[in-house]
């Protein structure tokens, strides 16, 4: 089982992510709202939340591996089996 520790770090580093990503929005809306910038500018902005928001969805599904579903595979390999094929499912789409 993994320690509340180990799932606490998870927390704190998801949401070090999150306020980063908030933090690239509201620049770039401020940037919008100010008709600040060139389109250059705000599309290397935009593909800076983009790539932030993978990450995020990387740092979610390892979150998930290391938490949950090492778990869930000793106890219900089918079932878990399945849940990763929706996830991966997800990041397909």
């Amino acid at each position: 089982m993994i320690e509340d520790g180990l799932k606490c770090e998870y927390n704190t580093r998801t949401l070090h992510r999150i306020n980063r990503i908030q933090g690239q929005l509201n620049g770039l809306k401020k940037m919008i709202e100010a008709d600040d910038g060139t389109c250059e500018e705000r599309v290397i902005r935009a593909r800076a939340i983009e790539k932030g928001m993978t990450s995020l969805i990387t740092h979610l599904v390892e979150c998930y591996l290391v938490n949950t579903a090492r778990q869930e595979m000793e106890d219900d390999p089918d079932g878990t089996t399945t849940e990763l094929i929706r996830i991966f499912d997800l990041l397909n789409h």
